[in-house]
């Protein structure tokens, strides 16, 4: 099993590349800060801090001139700036990890998966008070009643 090489409030780079449809490469590195540990899943929980490089190159690894990058998707990769996400601990080596592009246009939820579960689980707790007050609230009628 493999050991975090970094502690919650350290950071470090983390890539990314994805394959657009016509073919080219689109290649980032993000300054990712561990904000947690999931041993028990031998992960970070990170915030994507900024973007620290990022290139676009054709299907044969040749680079693309900025003018000519895809304006669509690199829109999409500054939109992951401040996202949470959870990745493994060999994410840290260094290399790329190779996503869908479904990853980037948000038909996958692996950017915003951890942001819906922290929504989700705010919603959960709200619900739960809510009951608990209505309960509260049923038991003072009774009360009253009787």
């Amino acid at each position: 099993m493999p050991d975090a090489q970094h502690n919650i409030g350290e950071s470090f780079p983390l890539q990314f590349a994805w394959r657009l449809p016509d073919g080219d490469y689109l290649r980032t590195v993000f300054d990712a800060e561990v904000v947690d540990l999931v041993p028990q899943a031998d992960k970070y929980i990170v915030i994507l801090c900024r973007l620290m490089a990022g290139r676009q190159e054709d299907a044969d690894g040749e680079l693309r001139a900025t003018a000519v990058y895809s304006k669509e998707y690199w829109d999409l990769v500054h939109g992951l700036i401040g996202r949470k996400i959870t990745v493994a601990y060999e994410a840290s080596d260094g290399r790329a990890l190779h996503m869908r592009l479904e990853t980037l246009t948000g038909e996958h939820n692996y950017f915003t998966r951890y942001e819906d579960a922290e929504v989700m689980a705010q919603g959960l707790r709200a619900a739960a008070r809510k009951k608990a007050q209505d309960e509260d609230n049923d038991e003072l009628r009774k009360e009253r009643i009787s």
